[in-house]
């Protein structure tokens, strides 16, 4: 089998809300994020109690893939051909001569060949089964495709995906470009290889063919982005009690309770991210006879 590798790609996606207007929006709604949802005005904290006492900005990531698998093969097989006239005892079709015969029926489920014999009868259907066989060759094409977003750290589908990666962005070619300032970098956990192993190891399958003519596995979209969260932990403190608002800078929206991030200890590089090659193509296609050539 052959796999075909695209040009892959970093974004950056480009906040629509940045740090400071987030900052401010959560400083708003500050009384809101800590009494969570405790009811009534006594449960309920003034705004000068609640401190801000933590804030951040951090980039996590997704990845993008599309993948086609695609099989163009032959198989041998024998056509059956029904002839509903007594009389016909052989037929000439394309030069050839073939002689009608009696088939074998196909077969029933336990208590049903009688009905369908009394049935046969009453609309004056002979229960025998006359025709002859061709030999003949399937061509076909087997092709499947395939197009998904992935958070980088736990392989989840994400929901917002497409629309993420439709939004204005930024191609970064390395990524010590992306460690600006005092933002986190959520370090991603699955690199390229496992992503297109999760994607295609469903996708590729057993063939039943004579002679396969082309086996392929078309990568043909691998990305990965970046996208800013902004992050803001506050206290009541004479309640012992905390909240987080989360914004999204792409979207804007914001969350409630969500755990904060910690700088990751080891360094990331487009090296380890992006890692198929021919010594990781096999592992990719796991049911593919033989080995896997890499085409980049």
């Amino acid at each position: 089998m052959e796999l075909r590798l695209p040009q892959t790609h970093i974004y950056a996606l480009n906040p629509s809300l940045d740090f400071e207007s987030a900052k401010q929006q959560a400083f708003d709604k500050r009384v809101g994020v800590v009494a969570g949802g405790l009811g009534g005005l006594l449960s309920r904290p003034k705004p000068d109690d609640v401190e801000l006492v933590y804030d951040e900005a951090r980039l996590e990531s997704f990845w993008h893939i599309a993948c086609t698998v695609r099989y163009v093969f032959e198989r041998s097989r024998t056509f059956s051909v029904p002839i509903t006239s007594a009389e016909v005892r052989s037929v000439t079709l394309l030069g050839q001569d073939f002689e009608v015969a009696a088939q074998q029926p196909p077969q029933q489920s336990p208590g049903q060949p009688a009905l369908f014999q009394q049935i046969g009868h009453q609309i004056g259907l002979s229960s025998t089964a006359r025709g002859f066989s061709i030999p003949g060759v399937e061509h076909c094409v087997d092709e499947n495709r395939q197009e998904r977003y992935l958070d980088a750290v736990n392989g989840q589908a994400l929901q917002l995906g497409a629309d993420y990666a439709s939004k204005d962005k930024t191609e970064v070619h390395e990524l010590s470009e992306l460690a600006a300032g005092n933002t986190l970098i959520v370090p991603p956990q699955l690199s390229a290889a496992r992503v297109a192993k999760s994607v295609l190891s469903t996708m590729a399958k057993p063939i039943q063919a004579d002679k396969i003519l082309e086996e392929t596995a078309t990568i043909e979209v691998l990305d990965l982005y970046f996208r800013p969260i902004y992050a803001f932990e506050f206290a009541w403190k004479a309640k012992n009690k905390t909240g987080v608002a989360e914004f999204d800078g792409v979207t804007g929206s914001m969350t409630n309770g969500q755990a904060l991030h910690t700088r990751g200890d080891k360094p990331i590089t487009r090296d380890l991210l992006f890692d198929i090659n021919a010594d990781t193509a096999t592992s990719l296609m796991p049911v593919a006879a033989g080995n896997v050539k890499l085409v980049e």
